[in-house]
Order: C-alpha cells, then structure tokens, then sequence
C-alpha cells in the first residue's frame, strides 16, 4: 500500500498531499506495530531468560538439597554404625567381664575345695595315725596277751580271754566307725568337678520345672582334665539350663558325662518344645556354647525339631585336655 500511495503521490501530484498523509498515517501505524512486536517479543526474550535463569537456580538448589540430604543419610549411616558396634563392642566386653568374673567365681570355688581337700587329707592322716597307734596297738596287745592265756585253762585265764573278746569287740566297732565316716566321704564327693556340678544340679532342681537325672561316668579320672575344659564343661551346663528354663517348656531334663573311646562326653536332653535349627538364628547362648567346645578343640551337634524336644551333645578329646 506503501509503494501505491508513493505511485499515486507521482502520478496525480494535485493530490499529493492527501496521499503522503495516509502513507505517513500508514507508515507510522506499521513502525507502532512493529515497536510493538519487538517489544513483545522482547519481553518474550527477558522473561524467557529470567525462567531459564530460575530454572537453573532450580536444578542447583535440587542438586544441592540432593547432596545435602546424601549428606546426612550417609552421616546418619556412619553414626549408626559407630554407635551399633559401639554397643556391640560395650555388649562384647560386658559378655567377657561376665565370663572372666564366672571363672574368677569357679576358680576361687576350686581352690577353696581344693583347701577343703587338704583339711580332708589332713583328717585322713590323723586317722590313718590314729588307726596305727591306737587301734592297731591295742590289737598287737591284745593278740599277745591271748597267745599267752591260749595255753592257760584255768578260771581266772577264762575271765581274762573274756575281758580281751570284749576288746577286740570296742575295736571292731570302732573300726567300723571310722570305715564308714570314710566310706561316706567318699561316696559324697570324688573330685571337686563332680561336687560342683552336682551342686549346680541341686540348685537347678530348686528353680527349674522339669525333673532333672543326672549320670556322671565314675571311670572319668577328673584330674587329668585340665582347668580351663572343666571350666568350659560347668559354663556349658549352665547355658543349656538357661534355655531350658527359658524356651524349652520341658517336663524332664537328663544330664550325662560319660567316656567313649578316648573322648569326654557331655549330653543334655529335654522333652521340650524344641525348635528348627536350620531356620532359627543362633542365640547368644548357643554361640557361646559353641565358642567354649571349640576353645576346648571340641566339637558340638545339635539335634531338635519342633515338638521333638532337643538333644546337645558335646565331645572332648581327652588327648587334648
């Protein structure tokens, strides 16, 4: 329209004037228009570069609340794990101060049998002397005295033969006093392993439900088992009873020692509740029993199922004890 108002402008120059004002009017309205465009698109352009600005400052805040919280799980990760095997190893001392203070308890307990044994040996010494000295002069005395009056007949040599019978008869019996304090002794105690665990077995029969058998082989020579597999064997026995007390609900609990072969052995059996070994994760108790047997270079076996009750047997090399 432009180029026509320019043409019409040349052609008909009486009408100049009317034609240059609409080419301005036109001419103008296009550059507003225009100005208008690029202002729009202008802003268009500004306010697209202030989203691309904010989208930016977007991501790296998105990036940096990633890392920040990346930072903290892993922070919190680290201190849980510290303050887990913090606790672990706090649970590990005291489970080991435990022990150490038990064997501290059974050790002091040995050795206060062991005094026991001595005042024991030391009483056997007086009787043996006793026995020597009093008894056996006084039948040395008496023997004599009957060979004599053997080749005597009279009334007199009668009452006498009677009066010596009567003390052979006081000797006897006092023979048979002191073999039977001595018979009793023995029968009450053999070693000092074998009293403890039969005193840990009378205070179990206080505490716990089931009815409780105990059978300890008297062919076991206990002396030539060193400190620390009695020790070993005494904590054993009493883990087993903390479970059985504990998870096994048992109506009867029998205890064997026995030999077999040229190995110690030790079985407890329940008739309790039982459990599925394969599946049930490993208690603190089992695992400590484990750790024991094996310190011992023995071994350990389980067997249970639930409903069966359960049998745990352990075995020691004697060789190596």
């Amino acid at each position: 329209m432009l180029g026509v108002l320019r043409q019409l402008s040349k052609a008909y120059p009486e009408k100049a004037l009317q034609y240059s004002e609409k080419y301005y009017k036109i001419d103008d309205s296009l550059e507003i228009a225009e100005r208008k465009i690029q202002n729009k698109f202008a802003r268009i352009e500004f306010e697209t570069e202030e989203l691309i600005i904010e989208k930016d400052k977007l991501v790296e805040q998105r990036k940096s609340l990633i890392y920040i919280t990346l930072g903290i799980i892993t922070l919190g990760v680290f201190i849980f794990v510290i303050r887990f095997q913090a606790a672990k190893n706090r649970e590990l001392r005291l489970i080991q101060e435990q022990q150490q203070a038990n064997e501290e308890v059974y050790q002091l307990m040995l050795n206060q049998q062991d005094r026991i044994e001595e005042v024991r040996q030391a009483e056997k010494k007086r009787i043996a002397q006793e026995l020597h000295d009093g008894v056996l002069g006084r039948l040395f005395g008496t023997r004599m005295n009957l060979g004599v009056l053997n080749t005597k007949s009279d009334e007199k040599a009668i009452a006498e033969r009677i009066a010596y019978i009567d003390e052979l008869k006081s000797v006897e019996q006092e023979i048979r006093e002191i073999s039977h304090d001595l018979s009793a002794e023995k029968a009450a105690i053999f070693n000092n392993f074998v009293l403890m665990v039969n005193n840990f077995i009378a205070t179990q029969r206080t505490v716990c439900q089931a009815a409780i058998d105990i059978n300890i082989d008297d062919t076991i020579d206990w002396n030539a088992v060193n400190s620390t597999a009695k020790i070993n064997l005494y904590r054993i026995l009493q883990e087993a009873f903390q479970n059985v007390n504990k998870h096994a609900n048992a109506q009867n609990v029998k205890v064997r020692f026995f030999k077999s072969n040229d190995d110690l052995r030790l079985e407890v059996r329940d008739d309790g509740v039982g459990f599925n070994y394969a599946k049930k994760k490993k208690g603190i108790g089992l695992i400590n029993m484990l750790n024991r047997i094996t310190n011992s270079r023995g071994t350990m076996e389980i067997e249970t199922a639930p409903g069966a009750g359960t049998l745990l047997k352990f075995v020691l090399p004697l060789s190596d004890t």
